[in-house]
């Protein structure tokens, strides 16, 4: 089997159980990784944002607009440039993380389960090579 079909196939594998676990939350899996990413840092551009989650810019506006309107997250001028805007999560959103965030991570490993840890740290290692990305874990 060709190995693009194969990621693709890993990738929806690993994202259905996620899906699963954000079910009744009022969060899609786009959504979800947002206020991931936005987790540990001290807010993102946009652009930042629209690159790490590989969405486009429509859509991240979008979503960006529903997850303020819910008060998960909150657009600030940046101190430092006035021409950029960053995005921050909110208590609220940062509530709503890390409930969700143990049930996601076990959703993860469920679903890459037929790995080894080694094997799980490997492939983490190798995806994150190919996509020229720090690998998170």
């Amino acid at each position: 089997m060709a190995p693009s079909l194969l990621l693709d196939r890993a990738a929806v594998q690993v994202s259905s159980a996620v899906q699963k676990v954000l079910r009744g939350s009022g969060l899609t899996l786009d959504r979800w990784r947002i206020l991931d990413l936005l987790a540990d840092r001290e807010g993102m551009t946009m652009s930042e944002i629209a690159s790490a989650v590989v969405v486009t810019g429509p859509t991240l506006t979008r979503i960006v607009d529903d997850l303020a309107t819910k008060a998960l997250v909150h657009r600030e001028v940046d101190a430092h440039d006035r021409r950029r805007v960053l995005v921050h999560l909110t208590p609220r959103g940062q509530r709503l993380r890390r409930s969700l965030q143990p049930a996601v991570a076990e959703a993860e490993a469920a679903a890459l389960s037929a790995l080894t840890d080694d094997q799980r740290s490997t492939l983490s290692a190798l995806l994150s090579r190919l996509t020229g990305t720090p690998a998170t874990g």
